[in-house]
C-alpha cells in the first residue's frame, strides 16, 4: 500500500465504504473520469483485476490506508 499516492489512498478508502465513482468524485471534488483513472492506477499497483478486489483490499488493509482513522 505504500506505493499509493495520497489521493489514491483517499479514493481507495472511499471505495472500501461502497461508494460508487460518482459519489467518490463528489466527496473529493474531482471528476468521475479522474476517479476512474485513480482506480485504474490503484488496481495496477495492488496487482488486482477488479474494482471488487480493490475494495476488498481497502477493507482488509484499512489501517494502512487511513492510519489516522483507526
Amino acid at each position: 500500500m505504500t506505493s499509493l499516492t495520497t489521493r489514491e489512498r483517499e479514493v481507495l478508502g472511499l471505495l472500501g465504504t461502497g461508494l460508487p465513482n460518482r459519489l467518490i468524485a463528489r466527496r473529493l471534488d474531482i471528476s468521475e473520469r479522474t476517479v476512474k483513472a485513480h482506480l485504474h492506477n490503484i488496481q495496477d499497483k495492488l496487482g488486482v483485476e477488479s474494482r471488487l478486489q480493490a475494495a476488498l483490499a481497502a477493507v482488509l488493509h484499512h489501517g494502512n490506508i487511513c492510519p489516522h482513522r483507526n
